[in-house]
């Protein structure tokens, strides 16, 4: 049986060597400009429009969509909204943008600095599965409104938008969709070519990539610039890192929603039986095949972390850059009590069953030793 456990997936995944090497090669070999005209910077725009093609054949993408590369996903999403405003919102004055209420750090902050340029934005509330509807997106939709932003899915509960229909409402009324595939790639199917979605962002780190990448696709015939202009020295190896990472995702995609998506229920299903009271939260909704809530009651949720950090199981509760999950969870219509006492666990596709089976061991006892704990006190108390 393994002593550690990664279940964090969905804070930072462990670079794949096939995608460090990709890098490692550009950063060492072949590392000129892209823009110039010998043979090194002939061999550097041959390699980087190869990445290219490859991400958006990855992605699912036309010959005619355009991917642009980012050192992150939470510069990809400000790219996005600055992009829009600049190319759209200045021009049409429809200045009214949509996100939802449990959105991530990029987007929300960006919605606040773009306060400052006289736009208005306008909050989605979800509903109790965690998500926002069509019907909800149709009535908030204003005249001016001009964007809708969200993720795709969760990255602490897994709960899945059905982007989908909602994309067909953004393209009934004319308003350009963002979407973050941060967590879905690899995860579901989807070819952007297919759908009615304007921008589709992602950051390296959570696909198996170095940190340090991700970037945006844009559909063909939407104006988009990135807000650094000028550069032409690419990341090269950034890009071509993406690339490998893309493909091995799809790799192991089957993988994922089989092998990976056992390995989630049964570390759901270990911990109920090893703490009856343990509460597995969204399972009546689509999620991600490899993210999980568990409420453990009488537990608080910090706690559980810290002492599973100490024996070498590692979870979160958000913070950083995404929403607590505890706000998430409340915001979703969830009991407070039940969200303190919450954790979210996310897989990934090298998980293995050895450390599933350490991580339930692991979890079962640190909340069965902090309940006697709490009972202790309380009991003391009483």
């Amino acid at each position: 049986m393994g002593s550690r456990a990664y279940l964090d997936n969905h804070s930072a995944a462990r670079p794949s060597s096939r995608s460090v090497d990709a890098q490692s090669r550009f950063l060492q070999d072949t590392w000129g400009a892209v823009t110039a005209p010998h043979q090194m910077g002939q061999e550097s725009y041959f390699f980087l429009s190869r990445s290219l093609d490859e991400i958006v054949q990855e992605l699912g993408g036309s010959k005619e969509d355009q991917f642009h590369f980012c050192h992150s996903g939470a510069e990809a999403v400000n790219a996005v909204f600055f992009s829009h405003y600049i190319e759209e919102i200045r021009e049409s004055g429809r200045n009214h943008i949509l996100t939802t209420n449990i959105e991530d750090a990029p987007a929300l902050l960006s919605l606040k600095r773009l306060e400052k340029f006289h736009c208005v934005e306008k909050v989605l509330s979800v509903n109790a599965q965690g998500q926002i509807t069509k019907e909800m997106v149709e009535e908030a939709i204003k005249p001016r409104t001009s964007l809708l932003s969200l993720s795709w899915a969760n990255s602490l509960t897994g709960v899945v938008h059905p982007v989908a229909d909602i994309a067909e409402v953004c393209r009934q009324k004319g308003i350009r969709l963002h979407v973050d595939a941060s967590t879905v790639i690899g995860k579901l199917f989807f070819h952007f070519e297919d759908l009615s979605v304007d921008y589709l962002t992602f950051d390296g780190s959570l696909i198996h990539a170095p940190k340090g990448t991700g970037g945006v696709l844009v559909k063909s015939g939407i104006p988009f610039h990135l807000l650094v202009v000028g550069s032409s020295n690419v990341h090269t190896g950034g890009v071509a890192a993406i690339a490998s990472a893309l493909s091995e995702s799809s790799r192991n995609f089957d993988h994922l929603n089989l092998e990976t998506a056992r390995l989630r229920d049964l570390l759901e299903s270990g911990v109920k039986d090893g703490f009856a009271d343990a509460v597995v939260l969204f399972k009546e909704v689509e999620r991600l095949p490899n993210c999980t809530v568990i409420a453990f009651p009488g537990v608080e949720s910090d706690a559980l972390l810290y002492l599973l950090n100490r024996k070498g199981v590692y979870a979160s509760m958000g913070g950083g850059q995404t929403q607590k999950l505890f706000h998430t969870l409340t915001a979703c219509g969830i009991d407070q009590m039940l969200a303190h006492c919450a954790l979210s666990f996310s897989l990934s596709y090298e998980t293995t069953e050895e450390e599933i089976a350490f991580a339930v061991q692991t979890i079962v006892e640190c909340a069965l030793k902090l309940q006697r704990c709490s009972a202790g006190v309380f009991g003391e108390n009483s």
